[in-house]
């Protein structure tokens, strides 16, 4: 190793992890960005419609989501927290059990509790303006990825000839099953969060059932971890508000995870990479770990990318 090598390795840490979010989102806004593209030219070829307007319409529904998203939770925290806390302050009273800090939380005033933690508050969000700048540069990223279906033509023609072909095989891999794989796990959040709404919510007739549904839709990315995660929380809603159906609601829960590993993931995720669970639930782990949420957030795209390049050089047929 020579001296400039000496010090450029740990110029160029120093910067990666100074300019992370950046990184991370520039990557993310990418991914999005080629999904999309590549979703607008299937349905293009499909449909016959022009591939600008499909454009246009999926990310219509992506802003629509999540507002949609932002509005029930902010409906939940505001109309249904205070009384589940209410709920929970008198389970644990019957039990003689007790938790200070419920009854702040169940005469939930924002006021009041925004100028008695104004420190925590402005720390707070101070993090959240980061993430939601974050957030818009991935969206600024990927629109204008996807809106550019000729840019990896532009890109391609400044590599050296000789190199060329290789790279663009292996580029076609992994952009064809990266785009698989979001999709796929796109498809089986949003199978997991309305079986779960219909089990939970309509036929139990649970309390909380958007809530519950969105949070074991977005964990279900999680391997392993996600759905006990999320039939935890309902179980213990269940205990404080319906106790005589916890064994029936861990039933549906178990037969929701049974009917998805056997019927749902293979039909779906068919035609993507197959990922060591395992492998994906430590990599989510180590991640958030040392980068946090974007951290978190990248590491499944990135594993499906290594996993791409591994076999495209350590197992050609």
């Amino acid at each position: 190793m020579n001296k400039t090598s000496f010090w450029l390795i740990p110029l160029l840490i120093i910067i990666f992890w100074l300019t992370k979010e950046i990184i991370f989102s520039f990557f993310m806004g990418t991914v999005i960005g080629l999904t999309i593209q590549n979703l607008s030219r299937f349905l293009s070829l499909k449909l016959k419609l022009p591939y600008y307007l499909l454009v246009f319409l999926l990310y219509f529904l992506i802003f629509f989501f999540f507002g949609f998203l932002i509005y029930s939770l902010f409906k939940v925290i505001t109309l249904e927290l205070p009384g589940f806390i209410s709920h929970l302050n008198n389970f644990l009273k019957a039990y003689n059990l007790k938790i200070e800090k419920l009854e702040s939380i169940k005469n939930f005033d924002f006021l009041t509790i925004f100028q008695s933690h104004f420190v925590n508050v402005f720390s707070f969000l101070y993090s959240l303006f980061g993430n939601f700048i974050s957030v818009i540069l991935v969206f600024i990223i990927s629109i204008y990825i996807a809106l550019s279906p000729n840019l990896e033509r532009d890109i391609f023609a400044y590599l050296p000839e000789e190199k060329r072909e290789e790279i663009f095989n292996i580029w076609f891999r992994i952009k064809r099953k990266l785009s698989f794989w979001i999709l796929g796990q796109i498809i089986l959040m949003l199978t997991i969060g309305l079986a779960t709404y219909l089990v939970y919510g309509i036929i139990f007739d649970m309390p909380y059932k958007f809530l519950i549904s969105l949070t074991a839709g977005v964990l279900e990315a999680v391997p392993i971890l996600g759905p006990i995660i999320s039939t935890i929380i309902a179980v213990f809603i269940a205990i404080i508000e319906k106790p005589e159906i916890v064994f029936l609601l861990i039933a549906s829960f178990f037969l929701i995870q049974q009917l998805e590993n056997h019927f749902l993931v293979p039909l779906v995720m068919k035609n993507t990479v197959k990922l060591n669970p395992l492998l994906v639930l430590l990599g989510i782990l180590i991640s958030s770990n040392i980068f946090g949420f974007w951290g978190a957030i990248s590491i499944l795209p990135l594993l499906v990318i290594f996993k791409e390049v591994f076999d495209y050089y350590f197992k050609k047929d």
